[in-house]
């Protein structure tokens, strides 16, 4: 095998993948979580680590003519699984650490693959970093590191990875965003049909959420449990009480719940009652009448003690879902585009074989 002097590839930072959005096309194959039992791992893993170990400016893997050393892999892993032991409270029993490593080593490898092929594709288009998307990287990163009670500059001094290596992660993240950008974000178009049919699935759901409780009332008034029904249906917080929402006065509802249950009987189950929250049964168990004031008390309005079956009724907001339709139709997209762009490179994992075939489908 050929070596090199140690070459520091910048492997993006697994939160800069988060916070562009790339991660999921980088490690959509990983199935095996930290500490879990892995068909990879086993002693031909470990002759091939212990191979590497010999002499770590063996290349591990190389996309075109970009290689990764074991050195390179072996940091940037170290530094992944020290993070996450750090900022998401894993625990890895000692006996499953070679395991965790082994994990990270291959998210690694994974990552270096996705982000080389990714910023060799910007280099050929020429892609250019302003002041102004730098600005914006900043302004994202920080709402994210905000999550983790960071700021920026805890994200490259305390990042997983040395300061200057955190700085060059982030450039290169920028660099990507904007291959996105100019590569697949622009081209999306979004169709009125697209909209419209997702509106009438929308409308199909609400609809079947009324159905549902049409069902349950019937239910109901045939002798099953109300509050049994609101445990295991309800959507509402109260469904841990059996629906219970406790004495209430009116208004505290929306009106078109609030007129419905205190016009109901002790014991009534109302219709299916349309409101603001969405679609409700209401059942009221105790009537409370009003009080007039008196010469030691204030005088205390109608209340009513109400348990309630909840169905939230998903809103019809365009914005949303245009929102939401190029968002699927975005992931799908940079997904289609990385394919595009494995297939035209040469990609090769020399330390485990075995990931090779995660990038022969690119032959398909």
């Amino acid at each position: 095998m050929r070596k090199v002097p140690v070459f520091c590839s910048a492997i993006i930072f697994i939160s800069i993948l988060l916070f562009l959005g790339c991660g999921k096309n980088s490690t959509s194959s990983e199935k095996n979580a930290p500490g879990s039992s892995s068909g990879a791992s086993g002693s031909a893993s470990q002759q091939a680590v212990a191979r590497f170990l010999e002499d770590p400016n063996q290349i591990v893997a190389q996309v075109d003519d970009t290689p990764l050393t074991f050195a390179d892999m072996e940091k940037r892993a170290k530094g992944f699984l020290t993070d996450a032991i750090r900022t998401e409270h894993l625990i890895i029993p000692s006996n499953k650490m070679d395991e965790a490593i082994e994990y990270y080593r291959k998210r690694s490898i994974r990552t270096f693959i996705f982000k080389t092929v990714l910023m060799n594709e910007a280099i050929r288009q020429k892609i250019q970093v302003t002041p102004a998307d730098r600005a914006n990287s900043l302004q994202t990163l920080a709402a994210t590191m905000r999550r983790r009670n960071w700021t920026t500059n805890d994200f490259f001094n305390k990042g997983p990875l040395d300061p200057e290596t955190m700085h060059k992660e982030f450039e290169d993240g920028i660099v990507i965003e904007k291959l996105w950008n100019v590569a697949v974000r622009s081209k999306l178009k979004i169709s009125q049909e697209e909209i419209d049919h997702s509106i009438q699935e929308i409308v199909k759901t609400n609809e079947f959420s009324v159905m549902t409780l049409e069902k349950i009332r019937k239910q109901i008034l045939d002798g099953a449990d109300f509050a049994e029904v609101a445990r295991n249906v309800s959507q509402c917080q109260s469904k841990k009480d059996g629906g219970d929402l406790g004495v209430i006065p009116r208004g505290l509802l929306p009106k078109a719940a609030d007129d419905v249950a205190f016009k109901l009987e002790v014991g009534e189950i109302s219709p299916v009652v349309h409101s603001t929250m969405g679609y409700h049964l209401l059942k009221v168990t105790e009537k409370i009448p009003p009080k007039e004031k008196t010469e030691t008390s204030p005088a205390t309005p109608e209340k009513i003690r109400l348990s309630q079956i909840l169905l939230r009724e998903v809103p019809i907001n365009r914005k949303r879902i245009m929102d939401t339709i190029q968002h699927v139709k975005l992931e799908t997209a940079k997904n289609e585009f990385y394919k595009s762009l494995l297939k035209k490179a040469s990609v090769e994992c020399m330390i485990y074989p075995e990931l090779n075939a995660e990038f022969a489908g690119k032959k398909e």
